[in-house]
């Protein structure tokens, strides 16, 4: 192989395939920590971990096509260090050699042989606007569980309709769903996906000036059910996640009898601030929500506090109050203040409600909590209370 590529190119899509395989520094298989390099009439940089594969292409000038498995995060952070000029790549008897000005590097290859092979890109089902469809995942991403216990809920489920593509991710103290518009290209439209969260918040923002990503979903060659994203010149196939997604539709009500209004970056600071005194974990924060004010309290006369803190640290107590649009009786409940933090960064707007299913204070203070921007943009948060059996 003998190819020349821009290095401004060559470094970014080298760079964002390398941001998926793993650190140079763990051990294990070196196959999965090579980066593929397929020179033709374009550069084609590739890496798979058996859970997503991702390739990215570039402009080259191929004197002499070929193939080869290098260290991808080594090779990436070479090509980052040269001088903005084109970059000269050989292999030759087990070596890549990288030139350019006059920097020149020598990295031994990887074993190809070793290489898994690469899924295809699953059946294309339509396209979603490229800005929006990461402002989305953004949104819906923070309420996916962390842990491994119920492997379904480390997912965001994306289903494909005709009327919309709704995100939704849960990890049973909160909901967060948005629909986005779409263009489906077949006819039957209605599918369900679990991509792994993580991934998905991470892969969603392509470096690309595309204004539309291609959606995929189907089975690879092997009948395992594959997500795929591409812009043409970026690629991404993710296996999903297997499990039964819970049934979250009923935690929708009919309607909100109590309901709150509320700027978002005061009643944010304020949380944060009472926030500060809360214990490291188990964290909660009061709201009392009384005509035309709410008030945010943390500490023990707040029952913020639990039997398992002690010392003079657990003493201590905060509070704060901000203007809200609320005529409804006064209503108490508790919450995890990251929790609520996380709906109210995640609406596209200056204002918030806070909805509630019930008009009697005390049932509504044990119901979630439903919090939408006052311009509703197809986003919903449903946050669940922290019950106070003394309060």
């Amino acid at each position: 192989m003998r190819i020349t590529v821009p290095r401004a190119e060559f470094a970014e899509a080298a760079g964002w395939v390398a941001r998926q395989l793993p650190p140079r520094s763990v051990p294990g298989a070196l196959a999965v920590a090579g980066m593929r390099l397929d020179a033709d009439e374009r550069l084609t940089l590739s890496a798979f971990d058996y859970q997503v594969a991702v390739t990215a292409t570039v402009e080259a000038n191929a004197g002499v096509p070929g193939r080869a498995l290098v260290p991808g995060r080594l090779v990436a952070d070479i090509v980052r260090s040269l001088p903005d000029e084109s970059v000269r790549l050989s292999v030759d008897e087990g070596w890549l050699l990288v030139r350019a000005a006059g920097a020149h590097y020598r990295v031994p290859t990887l074993p190809l042989e070793d290489y898994p092979s690469l899924p295809t890109f699953p059946p294309p089902v339509g396209e979603v606007d490229t800005l929006g469809f990461a402002a989305a995942v953004s949104q819906v991403v923070p309420a996916a569980a962390r842990d491994e216990t119920f492997p379904v809920l480390t997912a965001l489920r994306v289903e494909f309709t005709g009327r919309g593509l709704t995100l939704v991710a849960t990890d049973r103290y909160r909901l967060a769903v948005r629909t986005i518009p779409w263009q489906p290209s077949v006819r039957a439209p209605e599918a369900v996906a679990h991509v792994p969260a993580r991934l998905l918040a991470e892969l969603a923002r392509i470096p690309t000036a595309a204004s539309r990503l291609a959606l995929g979903l189907g089975a690879d060659d092997e009948g395992g059910p594959r997500f795929g994203l591409s812009t043409g010149t970026r690629r991404v196939v993710v296996r999903l996640v297997d499990g039964t997604f819970p049934h979250y539709r009923r935690l929708f009500p009919d309607a909100v009898p109590l309901a709150v209004g509320a700027q978002i970056a005061p009643l944010a600071a304020a949380i944060r601030r009472v926030a500060v005194v809360a214990p490291r974990s188990g964290a909660v924060v009061r709201l009392t929500f009384s005509a035309g004010l709410l008030t945010a309290d943390c500490g023990p006369e707040a029952g913020s506090s639990t039997p398992a803190d002690s010392g003079p640290l657990s003493l201590a107590a905060a509070t704060d109050s901000v203007p809200i649009d609320y005529d409804g009786p006064d209503l108490v409940a508790w919450y995890n203040p990251a929790y609520l933090l996380d709906g109210l960064g995640a609406i596209d707007g200056d204002e918030v409600s806070l909805g509630f299913a019930a008009s009697d204070p005390q049932e509504a203070a044990r119901l979630p909590a439903i919090i939408t921007g006052k311009d509703d943009d197809g986003f919903r948060y449903v946050l669940m209370p922290v019950v106070r059996t003394d309060a």
